[in-house]
């Protein structure tokens, strides 16, 4: 079976990547080169930008695929650009949306498939839903069967499932502040519910997908059985550092929104609601359903992952910054800059001391600032 794999380097896609050569099968990928060091070397590696079509053409040529799994569509435009290329070269074409899409409230209970969508408080879900409606309207007029799946929270080896966390890969950067007794932060008693999936188990359910006619033309929840409450994901963190978890401060959502309006979308519109799903469907979909991988056990891997990768990426200052922001404005404790690593940069100081002192309007007029010297510089 061939399968094709638009991405593939993402924390989701790198687990499925895996779970598909361990099952026999012929993989390729296409993207756009940034992390292809840590692709195994059987797999076909096609280096294009999904977003340049007449380059994506270049290079997969007349290669057709059985199933092609598009991770990097994320507006009709992408999709349509990207579908309509490849429907006449897979079998299956494979979209992953997410469980975001769903419209709630706080008093919502579990979200079926026909819930009602989209999430109009999040801009991300309208525009998945989008997709969704796109691809069942113009994949009836080909051959080519759609899956439309639906993750909520997935993390693995490089990401810690904190609904407000730091960039890709510099995920060290929660530890880092538990470990110097910097406080993390919940919302609203972190009582709202999330349903936590490890990649891992995340693959080994997907694989099962792959030319499996009960999920033609099917949308489906893709997500696991583990729920927590916020509090006790960040606990079990803290167990696991053995720290003292009465330095998780809970703020009210409404006042992260007005301190960090960066987060405004996705914690009023996502993560201070809760997100219990149904997954009937997916059950019924695959024929070896398994969740094996609890939190806990999740969270011993990643912190065992960053420790013998050289912590990745390193610290995402702006994100740590941001949240000493937070924390002095909510209890009046001011933190200031720590050398975590030992092995910081100017930059990094200066990163911090920007995004720690600094409001979100002058951060945007700083942006604004570079962006234009950056387009001077290139037309000289």
């Amino acid at each position: 079976m061939k399968i094709l794999i638009i991405g593939g380097t993402g924390v989701l896609s790198a687990d499925i990547l895996k779970k598909s050569i361990e099952c026999g099968y012929n993989v390729s990928v296409l993207n756009r080169g940034h992390y292809n060091s840590q692709i195994p070397q059987n797999v076909t590696i096609y280096k294009a930008n999904i977003r340049d079509i007449e380059e994506v053409k270049v290079k997969v040529g007349k290669e057709k695929f059985d199933v092609v799994i598009d991770f990097l569509s994320f507006n009709v435009k992408h999709l349509q650009t990207s579908f309509e290329y490849f429907r006449d070269k897979c079998i299956q074409y494979i979209f992953i949306s997410s469980a975001c899409v769903f419209r709630r409230k706080t008093e919502d209970g579990i979200l079926l498939e026909s819930s009602p969508k989209p999430n109009n408080e999040l801009s991300y879900s309208i525009e998945k839903y989008e997709c969704e409606v796109w691809l069942r309207d113009n994949a009836k007029e080909t051959d080519c069967k759609y899956t439309i799946v639906r993750p909520y929270i997935t993390y693995g080896n490089t990401r810690i499932p904190f609904g407000i966390a730091p960039l890709a890969r510099y995920h060290w950067t929660i530890v880092a502040r538990i470990m110097n007794d910097k406080p993390m932060f919940v919302w609203d008693n972190g009582t709202a519910l999330c349903t936590l999936t490890h990649t891992e188990d995340f693959a080994y359910n997907f694989v099962q997908l792959y030319l499996n006619k009960k999920a033609f033309n099917e949308d489906i929840n893709f997500v696991g059985d583990q729920v927590y409450s916020w509090q006790e994901m960040l606990e079990t963190l803290y167990e696991l550092l053995d720290k003292d978890k009465k330095n998780i401060v809970s703020i009210p959502t409404k006042k992260i929104a007005r301190i960090l309006p960066c987060y405004k979308e996705f914690l009023i519109g996502d993560r201070s609601l809760n997100a219990v799903f149904d997954n009937t469907k997916l059950k019924e979909c695959i024929p070896n359903y398994k969740q094996n991988i609890s939190l806990k056990k999740g969270l011993e891997m990643i912190l065992i992952y960053y420790k013998e990768h050289n912590f990745l990426n390193g610290i995402d200052y702006k994100y740590d910054a941001r949240i000493d922001k937070l924390i002095k404005k909510e209890n009046g404790i001011n933190f200031d800059f720590i050398d975590y690593l030992n092995a910081h940069r100017i930059k990094d100081r200066v990163t911090y001391s920007i995004y720690r002192n600094w409001g979100e309007t002058q951060l945007n007029q700083l942006r604004i600032l570079f962006h234009g010297i950056k387009k001077i510089m290139r037309l000289k």
